[in-house]
Order: structure tokens, then sequence, then C-alpha cells
């Protein structure tokens, strides 16, 4: 488990390297983990139904489906480090009340 909390942890760090710290309402939020939820759901479905494999070997076959759960697990990081960001972000917002109430 210690390695998959590192791939978060670092998938975190790229994000905030890429957008810098992101504050957005809840609604906003939701909005951009669905999104996430969206990729890791298309490569589900793709890998469960076999979507456009027909017509290809076996090998073939084992290989996209291999790449395709790879690509699973990727955007299931990405879910998680929204997810992580999503509290951080709110974490933020509760402090901010508690701080203006003083």
């Amino acid at each position: 488990m210690e390695n998959i909390i590192n791939e978060i942890r670092a998938e975190r760090k790229a994000q905030d390297r890429k957008w810098g710290q992101q504050d957005h309402t809840p609604i906003e939020w939701i909005a951009i983990l669905t999104e996430e939820v969206g990729e890791a759901s298309k490569e589900a479905v793709d890998f469960h139904f076999y979507n456009g494999l027909s017509g290809r070997g076996q090998v073939e076959i084992r290989s996209i489906q291999f790449e395709r759960l790879q690509a699973y697990r990727k955007e299931l990081i990405q879910v998680a480090a929204v997810s992580v960001s999503m509290i951080e972000s709110l974490d933020r917002y509760l402090q901010d009340i508690v701080d203006s109430t003083k």
C-alpha cells in the first residue's frame, strides 16, 4: 500500500507543478473529479468489452488489454490525487472560515 500512496503523492506534486495551488468550489471540484472518473471508466469499459479488438490476434489482444489495465491504474491514481487535492482545498477554506471568526 505504501507504494500506491507514494504514487498518489507524486501525482499530487505533479498536479501542483502543472496547475499551482487549486482552490475551487465544491461543485467545480466534483466536475473535475467526475472528468477523471470518466477517464478511468472509459479504460474499464474498453477492457471489459474488448472495444476495437475484433479481428486482432490473441497476442495483440493480450498486449492491448494489458496496456488498458495500466492506463486504468494510472487514471485511478489521478482520481485519488484529485480527491486529495479536493480535501486540501476544503481544509484551506474551512480554516479561512475559522480564522475569520477570531
